[in-house]
C-alpha cells in the first residue's frame, strides 16, 4: 500500500519572505512531507505584493533540510523548456534531491497579456506543454539532445550536471475540475496528477477522472499504477464546532474573478475527527497525496493542529 503524504500550500499574495520561511520551517518541524508555491508574477488582484516562486524556493532550499519543495504549477508559457530544465536541475542540486516539479499549460490570460506574453488557445498551450515536458525529460536524462517540434527545437543540446534525483525529479501536472484535455499529457509524462485546491471534486468524481485516466494510460502504453493521485484541498480546521463556525464566518472561501475565469473555492471544513473521515473518503478511491491550503496558515495554528491530530491517522 502506498504511503499517504501531506503538503501545505505556502502563501504568496500579500506575504513577505520572512512569513513564508517561518511557515515552511514550521511545516518541516511538524512533519509535513512537502510545501509548494505558485508560479505567477502577480495575484489575481494585481495590486497585492506577490513573491516570485523559483527564487523563493531557492532561498527555502538553503533554509530547510528534509521537506520536499514543489512548484504549483509552473506556467509553461513563461520559460523556454531548456531554461526550465536548467532551473529545475539547479534547484534539485541546491536542495539535494528534494524537488517536485509541477508544470501546467497556463491559465491566467490577463497576467500574460499585461506582461506582453503570448497566450495561445487551450489546444496550443497543451501541445506546447507536451513538447516542453519531452524536452525537459530528455535534457535531464540524456547526454546530447536534438529535438524538432512544432513549437520548440534543440540541436545537440548538452546540459550538465544532471538532477540529483534518479532518473529525474517527479513531474506533477493536473487538470481543471471538469476539463479533461490534459489526460494525454498526464498519461504520457506525469508521475503525479492533481486537481487545484479551488476545485474539490467529490470522491466519486475523482474516481471517475482516474478511471478515464487509466483508459488513456493503457492507450499510450503506460501502466496507470505508475502515476500517483494527488488532491489540492482548501481546508478550514478548528478544535471544536464553535471555533470552526467563528473561523468560517471570518475566513470566506477564495474567489477568482478575472477575464474568462470565474470560480469560488470549494473546501473541506471540520474538526480533526471530521476531517479524518472526509479525507479517508479520498484515500479510499486512491488519493495518496494531499496539498492542504489553509486560509489561516500564517497563524501556524492549522499546521500544528492538522499535523498533531489528523496526519497520524494516515500513518
Amino acid at each position: 500500500m502506498r504511503k499517504i503524504v501531506f503538503g501545505a500550500n505556502l502563501p504568496q499574495a500579500g506575504a513577505d519572505y520572512d512569513t513564508v520561511k517561518r511557515i515552511a520551517l514550521e511545516c518541516e518541524k511538524f512533519g509535513f512531507d512537502f510545501v509548494w508555491i505558485g508560479d505567477h508574477f502577480q495575484d489575481t488582484i494585481p495590486s497585492k505584493p506577490y513573491l516570485e516562486g523559483w527564487t523563493t524556493l531557492a532561498a527555502l532550499a538553503a533554509e530547510t533540510r528534509r521537506i520536499r519543495l514543489s512548484t504549483v504549477l509552473v506556467n509553461n508559457l513563461f520559460r523556454h523548456p531548456s531554461l526550465l530544465a536548467k532551473m529545475s536541475i539547479t534547484l534539485d542540486t541546491i536542495c539535494q534531491g528534494r524537488l517536485n516539479l509541477g508544470v501546467g499549460a497556463g491559465w491566467y490570460s490577463e497576467e500574460c497579456t499585461s506582461l506582453g506574453l503570448p497566450f495561445p488557445s487551450p489546444v496550443e498551450r497543451i501541445q506546447r506543454l507536451e513538447e516542453a515536458l519531452e524536452i525537459v525529460k530528455r535534457l535531464w536524462t540524456q547526454d546530447v539532445v536534438t529535438f524538432q517540434g512544432k513549437y520548440y527545437s534543440l540541436k545537440d543540446a548538452v546540459m550538465n550536471p544532471k538532477p540529483i534525483q534518479k532518473p529525474h525529479p517527479p513531474i506533477w501536472t493536473g487538470i481543471m475540475h471538469g476539463k479533461r484535455r490534459m489526460l494525454n499529457v498526464i498519461a504520457s509524462y506525469a508521475d503525479v496528477w492533481t486537481i487545484s485546491s479551488l476545485y474539490l471534486p467529490s470522491p466519486k468524481e475523482h474516481q471517475d477522472i482516474q478511471i478515464a485516466l487509466d483508459r488513456t494510460c493503457r492507450a499510450v502504453g503506460r501502466d496507470p499504477d505508475a502515476i500517483e493521485q494527488a488532491l489540492g484541498v482548501g481546508c478550514l480546521i478548528a478544535t471544536d464546532e464553535p471555533h470552526l463556525k467563528e473561523k468560517a464566518d471570518r475566513l470566506k472561501p477564495v474567489s477568482i474573478n478575472v477575464k474568462d475565469y470565474h470560480t469560488r473555492q470549494v473546501r473541506l471544513e471540520g474538526t480533526p475527527e471530521q476531517l479524518i473521515e472526509k479525507l479517508r473518503a479520498y484515500t479510499n478511491v486512491g488519493v495518496t497525496r494531499f496539498v492542504m491550503n489553509f486560509p489561516d496558515i500564517a497563524t501556524l495554528e492549522p499546521v500544528r493542529l492538522f499535523s498533531e491530530k489528523v496526519m497520524p491517522a494516515f500513518k
